[in-house]
């Protein structure tokens, strides 16, 4: 990092330390009445702790303002750069910060350009023709940009994709093991009463008022996406329906920012975003799916109410035309003390 810094710009170190949630290290290269002049931060896939580097823009942004960054330089390689440079033309950084990412290239870096969105892939009337199965049986067909899923409040509890020969493969589970075992101990099911079992088992655990379980803790930004699409005047709409995330998914686990695009009653169309938890790329990602769906929508970020924060309040005001809403959390009722995980924290 100091290295590609020196031959880059001709300036030594002043500081060098690790930024939390960003990963990598920051630079200073100097300071004015005690400020940073100019910071850089360094995104390596494999210091961020799992976390996907093109979702790292939002913690560099709250880092730079925690520091009074004047400039702030985000370094990268080629393609993570280029969405990170595509996400920060979406975002209006307060009055005094100046953002931009450069793409690494051998021993210096050049300034990145934005990267083209990922456009979710057609998924065919053949896989679309088994939306109908999914949905009587409770469940709600989602495209999840390049496969057809059964969710149950959110959860995951049944995929289509193609199998060898391309043909439709209607597959129960959460989650691949799950799946996997499904077909070892009920693989004779017809797919239908498969996926209601599925269900049944997932409904029990999955409702207000559960006791705590792997099952409720899951997929909770999606849970609150789906409450809202089944009640959209709890965000002031009076339709709304799920869009595919910004890229595939490789699993059930983890946290990413879900999408929906509803209208108000006098027809203004509204894209709406939902996650948990303390998430501080929520911003950028939300500003991503309004651009992907419709740049001249109001962008709606949602969050449960107990995770209203004032940082993430923070940074969806540098997006425009956009707001930050809380809602009641459809899983409120459940028992049992919360862990870290539940909080974000």
């Amino acid at each position: 990092m100091a290295a590609l810094v020196r031959h880059h710009d001709g300036v030594e170190i002043e500081s060098c330390e690790a930024p939390g949630q960003a990963g990598g290290f920051v630079v200073s290269n100097g300071r004015d009445g005690g400020h940073r002049q100019r910071a850089y931060v360094l995104f390596d896939e494999a210091e961020t702790s799992g976390l996907a580097a093109s979702a790292l823009l939002g913690p560099a942004l709250r880092w730079a303002r925690q520091h009074d960054t004047a400039e702030l330089v985000i370094l990268a390689d080629a393609a993570v750069a280029g969405v990170l440079r595509r996400r920060i033309d979406l975002m209006q950084p307060p009055r005094g910060l100046e953002v931009s990412a450069a793409a690494i290239e051998g021993t210096t870096f050049v300034e990145a350009q934005p990267a083209a969105r990922l456009i979710p892939p057609d998924l065919g009337a053949d896989i679309w023709a088994l939306a109908g199965l999914i949905n009587e049986s409770g469940a709600r067909a989602v495209d999840d940009h390049g496969r057809l899923v059964a969710e149950w409040a959110g959860l995951e509890v049944a995929r289509v994709t193609r199998d060898g020969q391309g043909r439709p493969l209607f597959e129960v589970g959460v989650g691949q093991a799950d799946r996997e075992l499904q077909v070892l101990v009920h693989g004779d099911l017809a797919p239908d009463t498969a996926l209601r079992r599925a269900v049944a088992t997932v409904a029990v655990h999955r409702r207000p008022g559960a006791h705590p379980h792997p099952l409720n803790r899951l997929a909770r930004e999606r849970w609150l996406r789906a409450s809202l699409v089944d009640q959209p005047s709890l965000v002031d709409l009076v339709d709304l329906e799920s869009v595919p995330p910004l890229e595939p998914r490789a699993t059930v686990l983890g946290h990413r920012p879900v999408g929906a695009v509803g209208h108000t009653a006098d027809g203004r169309r509204v894209v709406v975003v939902c996650s948990t938890g303390v998430d501080l790329d929520l911003a950028p990602q939300a500003a991503d799916y309004r651009a992907r769906e419709d740049v001249d929508a109001h962008l709606v970020v949602v969050v449960p109410e107990p995770d209203r924060y004032q940082v993430t309040q923070e940074l969806v005001a540098m997006v425009p035309d956009a707001e930050l809403r809380s809602v009641p959390s459809p899983w409120e009722d459940l028992g049992g003390p919360k862990s870290a995980d539940d909080s974000g924290q």
